[in-house]
């Protein structure tokens, strides 16, 4: 999930909007009881008004879920946190120590998946489902999420990402890779060719860049002009805000879940209405443990992201992924990507929004498993007999 100036400020709103609901449902109640406790006529509507906002302080969100997202599918397994993989731990100078997970089998070729920003590893649930019989896949923890411990001076920049990113890569035994990365992992993957060219003419077999941006995400998303104006005097202030203030936004976002409206701005800006009911709650539920501090350290990170000058020397094949209602990267940043990148190739997942990968999960998942399968034929009929590679 790329964390763009709309859903910076409606996270905000909404979490304002929750201490709001809750605070004016107890005045509401308190005002009725102190005076009925002192024997003068007590407005019955204030207790009514405010029992009703409390229940909806606390009990709002299945009344929201009635009316976004759709049914599961019959016999739909429902998403949960990824178990059951080779746990690895990978400890970086600064201290960050990176949670990656390995599934399939182990001399497959190999995919290795960078999640979006605000979520965990937890987002490859459907890239398990669908491509781990064919391929080893590696997943891991951004620095910070999931269950990465973040490092100890709080840099989140791209070039750091990066190269937790080529920390990660050594676990591929000098096989071949496929890199694939949706939203930031997109742009922590493009940092990585620019930082690390000789890694990826050596092992790197192609790129899948997912919903991703060649810079920074305040140029390419729904706004961009309004935007651009706001970045130094609110969004910048905002993001100092939130790491100051986490623990209270936590508070706030909890009670957004609580009450529906998380999960209704999450259905707002981050699908196009063709998510399952249960998708819609997993990803929320992701967003909500995600460390306010360290979204928005991410953030302030993103602010200084360029990639422009990367893409025309990338050498390796790559699939640009677009989706045709991206309010958080416009398709635009697709197709900027896809004429800048030699060689490159788009798919455009429709209709869907930021999360079209889960949105769409089976043609998402199609288009890796083909596009995988040429590239790792292509590295082998390019490696000579008997060489290891």
């Amino acid at each position: 999930m790329l964390l763009v100036p709309s859903t910076l400020l409606l996270l905000w709103f909404t979490g304002l909007f929750s201490l709001v609901l809750l605070g004016s449902g107890a005045w509401l109640v308190w005002e009725w009881y102190d005076n009925w406790a002192v024997h003068l006529p007590a407005n019955p509507r204030y207790l009514i008004w405010g029992l009703l906002l409390l229940i909806t302080a606390f009990l709002g969100r299945p009344i929201v879920t009635l009316f976004v997202g759709r049914q599961s599918r019959p016999g739909e397994e429902p998403m949960k946190p990824l178990t059951g993989g080779t746990v690895h731990r990978v400890v970086r100078p600064d201290g960050t120590q990176l949670h990656v997970e390995s599934f399939g089998p182990a001399g497959a070729p190999v995919l290795l998946l960078t999640h979006g920003w605000g979520l965990s590893s937890a987002e490859w649930w459907y890239a398990r489902q669908h491509l781990s019989e064919r391929y080893r896949l590696l997943v891991w923890d951004l620095r910070g999420l999931g269950q990465s411990a973040g490092p100890h001076d709080h840099q989140y920049g791209l070039d750091r990402m990066a190269g937790d990113l080529n920390a990660v890569l050594a676990l591929a035994d000098g096989q071949p890779v496929l890199l694939c990365g949706h939203s930031i992992g997109g742009m922590t993957t493009l940092t990585f060719c620019g930082l690390y060219p000789e890694v990826l003419a050596a092992q790197v077999a192609g790129l899948i860049l997912t919903q991703t941006t060649f810079t920074n995400p305040v140029q390419t998303a729904l706004g961009a002009p309004l935007n651009r104006v706001l970045q130094e005097p609110l969004l910048r202030p905002l993001c100092h805000l939130t790491i100051w203030l986490s623990p209270l936004v936590r508070v706030m976002n909890a009670l957004s879940l609580l009450n529906g409206s998380l999960t209704l701005a999450n259905h707002l800006l981050q699908f196009k209405g063709q998510e399952t009911r249960q998708q819609l709650g997993f990803t929320t539920a992701l967003l909500l443990r995600a460390n306010p501090a360290v979204v928005a350290r991410g953030m302030l990170g993103m602010l200084e992201y360029e990639a422009r000058g990367v893409l025309p020397v990338i050498s390796v094949p790559t699939l640009v992924i677009a989706a045709s209602s991206d309010r958080a990267t416009l398709p635009a940043a697709s197709a900027y990507l896809t004429a800048h990148i030699p060689g490159a190739k788009q798919f455009m997942l429709s209709p869907a929004g930021h999360m079209g990968l889960i949105e769409h999960h089976e043609a998402w998942a199609n288009a890796v498993d083909d596009f995988a399968t040429r590239c790792f034929e292509s590295a082998a009929s390019k490696t000579p007999s008997g060489v290891n590679v």
